[in-house]
């Protein structure tokens, strides 16, 4: 615990005299930053605090021919710190995202990046960029950012490592540049807070007017969309071209209380635009264990079915419900007291979806 408080007591300070500071002050201050966010990553999860941090696994190869299927892996890990609001209270509602890690692979390809945020208010420091071809190509890139998002200082090499690597300029790949990976690094920002703050649709209409069949009709058209669903999963899961995002945060919200584990799980088929079929979320910690699933119509691609699933202290509830058309509820089932219309359900599977549509659209 004193480790953590005299780094963040470092890093504000730091921070807190970055204004005015010359070129060659400015750089010296991002890499003090980014060596105590990689002492940060290291000591995560250990001492017995803890884990903070999110991992995101996309898994989207193509089958060019019977024969050949091409890969297409991208793993992105967020660190971040939790804090209070208030002094007087034990729930830790602050968040902050120090450092986002990126690693993508293709056919012998790879990409490995870096985004340093400010511990003071989250804006780019700097940009990493390693990248080599199944040739055996490399480009490093280094971008450095001032609190406007100005570029102060680029290091770029390029070569390969049998003879090493030699300083080049901005001219000399087309891999990135400054713009591009400040973009990369807004997209994941947003990805990253939206699944910490869970922002979305609420409030939002998605009202349609299509053609609805009879209930009974509906309801034999989900359950069997839902054992199509499932059973496509699993044959998914034992070949070469599974098409899913895994999700897995590491998280504690309260002080002095049990860390929890979340996992979201998205099921896709591959297109011009990528279409999610199913949804599972799993939260979990010593106290509790929540259980979801959304099922999304294959023809409009809208909320079909939803279940949900809370044990805590030896007692077990359950909820499902069923949409149709029109994402209008037709039938809910619940052993529990109380049982809504299935909006919450609809806006949670909204807000999915958006990153969803982030991460692959």
């Amino acid at each position: 615990m004193k480790r953590i408080l005299f780094s963040i007591c470092c890093l504000t300070l730091i921070s807190s005299v970055a204004m005015g500071q010359t070129k060659d002050e400015q750089l010296k201050r991002i890499r003090g930053i980014y060596a105590q966010a990689k002492q940060q990553v290291t000591d995560n999860g250990k001492d017995g605090r803890a884990p903070l941090d999110m991992h995101i696994h996309v898994s989207n190869p193509s089958e060019v021919s019977e024969d050949f299927v091409l890969d297409d892996d991208t793993s992105v890990n967020y660190y971040f710190t939790r804090s209070k609001k208030e002094a007087d209270t034990d729930f830790l509602e602050e968040f902050s995202c120090y450092l986002i890690t990126e690693y993508w692979t293709s056919h012998g390809h790879d990409r490995s990046r870096e985004f340093l945020l400010d511990p003071e208010d989250g804006h780019l420091l700097f940009a990493y960029m390693r990248g080599e071809t199944d040739g055996g190509f490399v480009v490093e890139t280094r971008y450095y950012y001032d609190a406007k998002g100005n570029l102060i200082h680029q290091i770029h090499k390029t070569g390969n490592e049998e003879f090493g690597l030699n300083e080049t300029g901005p001219d000399s790949h087309t891999w990135n540049n400054s713009d591009t990976e400040r973009a990369q690094y807004i997209i994941y920002l947003e990805i990253f807070n939206r699944l910490m703050k869970s922002q979305g649709l609420l409030g939002t209409s998605n009202e349609t007017h299509r053609p609805t069949a009879s209930k009974a009709d509906r309801l034999k058209y989900i359950r069997s969309t839902y054992a199509d669903a499932k059973k496509k999963i699993e044959q998914d899961k034992k070949g070469e071209t599974a098409h899913y995002i895994q999700i897995v945060r590491h998280d504690q919200i309260i002080e002095n209380y049990a860390p929890e584990t979340i996992e979201l799980n998205y099921y896709f088929d591959q297109g011009e635009k990528s279409k999610c079929y199913f949804i599972s979320y799993h939260k979990n910690s010593m106290m509790f264990d929540d259980y979801d699933e959304y099922l999304f119509d294959p023809k409009t691609h809208d909320l079909s079915f939803s279940y949900s699933r809370g044990r805590e202290e030896g007692t077990e509830r359950e909820w499902r419900y069923y949409f149709d058309e029109n994402g209008r509820c037709i039938e809910r089932l619940s052993n529990a007291e109380e049982i809504g219309d299935g909006y919450s359900e609809k806006v949670a599977a909204d807000e999915y979806l958006q990153v969803f549509n982030m991460l692959l659209n």
